[in-house]
């Protein structure tokens, strides 16, 4: 058996994959924001929001952002239309999350605790 998945090779156009993981990505990624918008917004449990994962939630959105713009490029080169649709969304989609992230990370700057 070769190191793709067989689902994946026979059920998704060329390039496609990697649109769908920047959406599941995208999908993980938007699920830890809405958690710490309700952290820091709603509850004021500062505690539980993921400050410890920052850097890890950095790469791995601008993973996912670099994984989205292959599979625009990809989907750039046939020619159905469905397909870059769905890849342009994937890739402004991840690009709005990053710098969400990014924003609320400085928002709550002042509420870290910091443990060296």
């Amino acid at each position: 058996m070769r190191w793709r998945d067989r689902f994946a090779v026979l059920y998704f156009p060329h390039g496609m994959m990697l649109s769908m993981v920047a959406l599941i990505l995208f999908f993980i990624h938007l699920s830890i924001f809405v958690s710490d918008i309700n952290n820091f917004y709603f509850t004021h449990h500062y505690d539980r929001m993921s400050f410890h994962y920052t850097v890890v939630l950095t790469f791995s959105q601008v993973i996912g952002i670099c994984w989205a713009a292959m599979g625009t490029l990809y989907a750039e080169m046939t020619e159905n239309k469905a397909f870059q649709y769905f890849s342009l969304i994937c890739l402004t989609l991840n690009g709005i999350m990053f710098f969400n992230r990014l924003s609320l990370e400085f928002l709550s700057i002042y509420y870290r605790e910091e443990n060296h």
